[in-house]
């Protein structure tokens, strides 16, 4: 989520030239005599970390002999190897999404897509040159919130009702089940963990019988996901993954699209937007209801005649396995000194047990007070 690790360079990328660039920028216009007279390249950096350690993104800027400015990002994939296409972080799924056209026919009134001007694939390497948005909208309200749930709704509605649910077979499947087995880990060394005073503070030990009960329970909030109605679903449609221009809402870093449960989708619109904006427990909680009103407001404009509860069951199993991934990732930020400064300066304190402190708050909801609207749920 946060800092990717080490990556080889991409020996292509230096030897993008003048002719290459103007390449791009003739097609990308739609004007063939455009001439570059100067232009730059500067990485771009996300504040919490590209996606899961294999992605890099350049944003290129130009200016054309007729003193006019123009930009264009190039993000690249970097394979890493023995990674099934299935996989939850699968390298190479965003590269696939736009090169099937599969973003090409999004359900109405739901999201736009960036804009792609060229896809190369190196092999090792995937290349994705698309539109540089400029994001209109730099403060949002719980509105917002509840407008980009209900554009979920609608998006996950119309595949509920009628859309063809494509079938690549590079799309992730039950994201948040996929992720599970990879923790069984970190559960495992969780006392010894826990003796580290920070992880120990992000992970109180007033909590902590509650969370190892949730990992116990793992099975069965997969076996109710599975049992639900499956939808097309971004998976990590959160704040800074959600563009607003004039005319329309762009959606981008399709790298974990797939095949998910019903209301599976709310989750990182409510959980990872909690950690990027630093929202409080009492925050968290009215995001919470606003995204959820949103979201069943949405399905019924697409068509969707089903329970509330279904939605909302499917929400929280999936929030629960999300937090429990996030007891995995804090603990290990926790011991991660190098990364210290880093954290700080994303979340804005002043000292490393105030982040601590923070994840500890967050987690109360995503993990604790999730599992246990599940389980009341279950029993229904």
């Amino acid at each position: 989520m946060f800092s990717p690790p080490e990556r080889p360079q991409d020996p292509r990328l230096e030897t993008i030239s003048k002719a290459k660039l103007t390449e791009i920028a003739r097609g990308a216009l739609g004007d063939s005599s455009i001439q570059l007279r100067s232009w730059s390249r500067e990485p771009v950096h996300g504040g919490f970390g590209g996606a899961k350690g294999g992605t890099a993104i350049h944003r290129f800027s130009s200016r054309t002999t007729c003193e006019k400015t123009w930009s264009i990002i190039l993000k690249i994939l970097y394979r890493r190897p023995d990674e099934d296409q299935r996989s939850p972080y699968y390298w190479k799924r965003e590269y696939e999404v736009y090169r099937s056209g599969l973003l090409d026919d999004l359900p109405t009134d739901s999201f736009a897509t960036p804009q792609i001007h060229a896809l190369e694939d190196f092999g090792e390497y995937c290349w994705i040159w698309m539109e540089d948005i400029v994001d209109l909208k730099l403060e949002w309200t719980l509105d917002d919130y509840r407008a980009i749930a209900r554009r979920l709704g609608r998006f996950n509605g119309a595949y509920l009702t009628g859309q063809r649910l494509p079938d690549y077979e590079w799309l992730s499947q039950a994201w948040h089940c996929a992720i599970v087995p990879a923790l069984a880990d970190s559960f495992h060394n969780l006392e010894c963990c826990l003796e580290n005073p920070l992880a120990g503070r992000t992970l109180p030990h007033k909590a902590k019988a509650g969370i190892q009960a949730i990992w116990r329970e793992r099975a069965t909030f997969i076996k109710a996901l599975s049992a639900l109605p499956t939808t097309l679903c971004h998976i990590d449609a959160f704040r800074r993954n959600i563009l607003h221009r004039q005319q329309d809402v762009v959606l981008i870093d399709w790298a974990m699209v797939g095949h998910a449960a019903l209301g599976e989708e709310l989750v990182s619109l409510v959980a990872v937007s909690a950690y990027h904006e630093g929202l409080t427990y009492a925050e968290i909680q009215q995001l919470d209801r606003a995204v959820f009103t949103g979201y069943l407001d949405g399905l019924a404009e697409a068509g969707w005649r089903g329970e509330a509860k279904l939605a909302r069951l499917g929400y929280t199993c999936a929030m629960a396995l999300r937090g429990l991934a996030g007891v995995k990732q804090d603990i290990e930020l926790m011991l991660d000194t190098d990364c210290h400064q880093q954290l700080l300066d994303n979340h804005q304190k002043q000292h490393i047990r105030e982040v601590a402190d923070f994840y500890a708050e967050v987690r109360r909801f995503r993990l604790l007070d999730m599992a246990a609207e599940a389980r009341e749920l279950l029993k229904n």
